[in-house]
């Protein structure tokens, strides 16, 4: 879930791609680990919630991944197989996310951590500013057939639940704008509160309560690397 936006998970606004490894060391069990890039977006403009539509949030949040899971394969696997064979499987996880969130300012968009935006730092907030690093939590579905000894594709859909509330630069309340402004900036200042109402110091920003999440849908295409490396020494030795 995001802060900002509608009311449910922040989603890739660029698309993300990814490089994985599977092993598949049981018929019905593997272990997967992958990095993934993407670009996270969230807005208030497109969200139901008039309270939201007032306070005029926009970021794009460009992240790094890293994650190690298991897989349950619904059905067995033969390893190697030479055949069609398919399966649904489940997964979860653990892993490791580096994220930047950025808001559009005067026809850039500019990192939104180092200016503070909710007074951390300063007189009115004596918090240091977040860490753009968080935990990770990745599980889901997805479905995967491996079309002949080569080639592999599957489809799969992952809710990453994360440790930071900060993938979209919200988490409190509303700190005094001109102590931000004259600690970090003016556009600190706007970013603190854009929607240039002067809505109330201390009135609730972001729900901390809660923790940010992402939801990604991926279509892949794999490699059997057992199969193509026994192809490949067969024709450098033959």
């Amino acid at each position: 879930m995001s802060d900002v936006g509608p009311a449910g998970p922040n989603l890739p606004q660029g698309g993300s791609w990814d490089v994985d490894y599977r092993l598949q060391a049981h018929p019905h069990y593997a272990f997967h680990l992958g990095y993934s890039e993407g670009v996270l977006e969230a807005n208030d403009a497109l969200s139901t919630w008039a309270e939201r539509q007032q306070r005029q949030f926009h970021v794009q949040t460009p992240f790094r991944s890293v994650q190690a899971r298991m897989e349950v394969d619904f059905f067995p696997q033969n390893i190697p197989s030479f055949r069609f064979q398919h399966s649904p499987y489940l997964f979860a996880g653990l892993g490791l996310l580096s994220f930047e969130p950025r808001g559009y300012y005067q026809g850039e968009w500019i990192p939104l951590q180092p200016l503070g935006t909710e007074g951390q730092g300063t007189s009115v907030n004596p918090e240091a500013r977040y860490a753009t690093r968080a935990r990770t939590l990745p599980f889901g579905l997805g479905w995967r057939a491996q079309l002949n000894a080569f080639w592999v594709v599957n489809m799969e859909a992952t809710w990453t639940q994360t440790t930071t509330d900060y993938l979209d630069d919200v988490h409190g309340t509303y700190a005094d704008a001109t102590v931000i402004q004259e600690s970090y900036g003016d556009a600190a200042a706007y970013f603190a509160d854009p929607s240039g109402l002067n809505l109330p110091v201390g009135m609730a920003r972001g729900n901390a309560q809660t923790t940010d999440s992402y939801f990604v849908l991926r279509l892949g295409m794999g490699l059997h690397m057992e199969a193509f490396m026994e192809k490949c020494a067969s024709f450098l030795y033959r």
